[in-house]
């Protein structure tokens, strides 16, 4: 897993495996700018197309 922290949190996303155990809630920006909130496990973490996560920070574990 390839991740890059900036110094507000957010974790850049390459793609692969869930990066998280499951029920975490995170911040997520997609590739298309979206920004919204969910729970890990109901993020699709691939890297297929621009509704896919480009950034992606814990809010609540």
């Amino acid at each position: 897993m390839s991740e890059r922290r900036a110094e507000t949190g957010w974790i850049e996303w390459a793609g692969g495996k869930q990066p998280v155990a499951d029920e975490v809630l995170l911040e997520v920006i997609l590739k298309n700018g979206m920004r919204y909130e969910e729970y890990s496990d109901e993020i699709r973490w691939s890297t297929r197309n621009d509704r896919d996560v480009a950034r992606y920070r814990v809010v609540s574990a």
